[in-house]
């Protein structure tokens, strides 16, 4: 199905099934089950590993219907986002269609929810040019009344039991970022524990250094995850000496749980706040891309009077 303003592969769909009883998701999943396998499609069912034993008595068998557990592909917004679109690019462009469908695990936190809010966002943006087929389903009578709004404004197309209709609530990617309901990450409130500036693509070495021993220090979060960061930051710190402008200013904030860096440029701003989401083709920029594989969250803000602030999050 396509929809005004959304560029679609033609085979590419995102809806949401919000349902009150047991009887219509199972109903709504039997029907997706068999649209798929009837379009010669593979496809995946997704559910906690209590739930998955139950699926496939209840779906039975097929060599191309297969079954997946959320405790293994779901344990972050952004990691699962990308092993999507590192799956689908890696099957190629004669692959068979991939048809997906399963309740989004949550969490039990505001901003572990906003985050898989946001994730159901960038779904739009970062596999939309795939042959994707997704049903997200909701239960209302367990799911607060924000995450199933943000549900609604996340998804394309409203499944309504019966059929699949455009969702009128829908906000195109950058649209649902400037929402309350997306619940964009700020900058910490308190001091930085380290700032710095860039003059030149020469004083990104001495960044990694500055990042890594200050991380270190004062972070409890693994070595691997300082490096991501360092990688990230590194990427974006770039981006900005390059395409904005000298100087780049650069501040990180450290807890026992999360690093957080803010890189500041000052050039004339207007960065896509959705760039990196996109798989980049072979000639196409690569930075903002690889920065978002490393990270938990990465954030573009380019105000009106020019600069683009990037804030980027690592736990």
């Amino acid at each position: 199905m396509t929809v005004p303003g959304v560029p679609l592969h033609p085979q590419f769909d995102h809806a949401v099934l919000i349902h009150d009883d047991d009887a219509a998701l199972v109903s709504a999943t039997r029907r997706f089950v068999a649209r798929g396998l009837d379009a010669g499609g593979d496809v995946l069912v997704h559910s906690d590993r209590s739930r998955v034993a139950a699926l496939k008595a209840e779906l039975g068998s097929d060599p191309r219907l297969s079954f997946g557990c959320d405790e293994e592909m779901y344990g972050a917004p952004a990691e699962t986002l990308f092993a999507y679109q590192r799956q689908l690019a890696s099957r190629g462009s004669d692959a068979r269609e991939l048809w997906v469908t399963g309740t989004i695990p949550l969490g039990a936190t505001t901003a572990t929810r906003a985050a898989w809010a946001r994730y159901e966002s960038a779904v739009n943006e970062a596999l939309g040019s795939f042959p994707f087929h997704a049903l997200c389903t909701y239960d209302a009578r367990t799911t607060p009344p924000a995450v199933l709004a943000a549900a609604r404004a996340t998804h394309p197309v409203l499944d309504t039991g019966l059929d699949q209709v455009p969702s009128r609530e829908y906000r195109a990617p950058a649209d649902f970022l400037a929402d309350p309901l997306a619940q964009v990450r700020q900058a910490p409130r308190a001091a930085p524990l380290l700032t710095t500036r860039l003059a030149e693509l020469d004083d990104l070495a001495a960044l990694r250094s500055l990042i890594r021993t200050a991380g270190r220090a004062a972070s409890a979060v693994s070595f691997d995850a300082v490096e991501d960061l360092i990688h990230a930051v590194y990427e974006v710190a770039a981006n900005g000496l390059m395409h904005g402008a000298p100087p780049v200013s650069v501040k990180l904030w450290a807890s026992l749980a999360e690093m957080v860096v803010e890189v500041v440029d000052a050039g004339p701003g207007g960065l896509d706040p959705l760039a990196g989401y996109r798989l980049p083709d072979a000639l196409g920029a690569m930075g903002l891309w690889a920065a978002r594989l490393e990270v938990d969250d990465l954030v573009i803000d380019c105000p009106d009077g020019g600069g683009c602030r990037v804030l980027v999050f690592k736990s």
